[in-house]
C-alpha cells in the first residue's frame, strides 16, 4: 500500500508542471545519485527496555527523482540508504552479512541562492526500512523515518551534502531499533 502511494505522490509531482528536462535549470524535472560513506549507531530495544546497541560505518548511497519547483526549492522521491556489515547469528552459526537501513520517502530542498555554487538545507520524511538484501531468508522490516541537512553545490551538477537520518522500525516479536545515521555523501544532479 505505501508503495503505491509514494508512485502516486511521485506520479503527481512529475505532471504537475511542464517537465523541461536537462537544461541546466532546476527548475523542471530533476534526478541524481549520489555515494559517500556513514555512521549509524542502532539502539535495539525488547518491549521499551535497551537490550543493546551497534556502531558501524560503511557505504551510504543516494538516489534522487522529482522536480524543481522553482530554481531555489524543490520536491524529490528519496531513497538515501547506509550500507554495514554485521554479525547475524541463523540458530547454528555467526557471520557476518550486509545490512542496509535508510528512508524512502519525500525529501524538500531550498537553494539559498537560485544559481549553481550554493548552500542548501533539506529535510524529508518517509518509511524507514532495514534489509539483508543479499541473503533469501532475511526479511526486511519497516517504521518511520525522518531525515534532515544541508550541503554545497559546488558547481552545476555536483553538490556535497550531510545529513542525519533517523529511523524508528518494529522488528518481530516486540523488537524495535531505533538508529541514527550521519551519512557524508558527493551528488551528482541532472536537470
Amino acid at each position: 500500500m505505501y508503495k503505491i502511494k509514494w508512485f502516486l505522490v511521485i506520479c503527481a509531482l512529475m505532471t504537475s508542471q511542464v517537465v523541461s528536462a536537462f537544461d541546466n535549470n532546476r527548475k523542471g524535472f530533476i534526478i541524481g545519485i549520489g555515494a559517500g560513506l556513514q555512521t549509524v549507531d542502532t539502539d535495539f530495544n525488547y518491549l521499551g527496555s535497551n537490550i543493546g546497541s551497534d556502531s558501524e560505518s560503511g557505504l551510504a548511497t543516494s538516489f534522487k527523482i522529482g522536480g524543481g519547483i522553482t530554481n531555489q526549492f524543490a520536491l524529490y522521491y528519496v531513497r538515501n540508504a547506509s550500507w554495514f556489515s554485521a554479525p547475524y547469528f541463523d540458530g547454528f552459526a555467526t557471520s557476518d552479512i550486509t545490512y542496509s537501513i535508510g528512508i524512502m520517502g519525500l525529501e524538500a530542498v531550498y537553494f539559498l541562492s537560485p544559481s549553481s555554487s550554493s548552500a542548501y538545507l533539506l529535510g524529508a520524511i518517509g518509511i524507514g526500512d532495514i534489509s539483508a538484501p543479499f541473503e533469501e531468508d532475511i526479511e526486511s522490516d519497516t517504521g518511520d523515518a525522518f531525515m534532515f541537512g544541508g550541503g554545497y553545490e559546488i558547481s552545476e551538477h555536483v553538490q556535497v551534502e550531510a545529513t542525519l537520518l533517523s529511523t524508528d522500525i518494529d522488528g518481530d516479536g516486540g523488537l524495535n531499533l531505533e538508529s541514527s545515521s550521519f551519512q557524508l555523501t558527493v551528488n551528482y544532479v541532472w536537470y
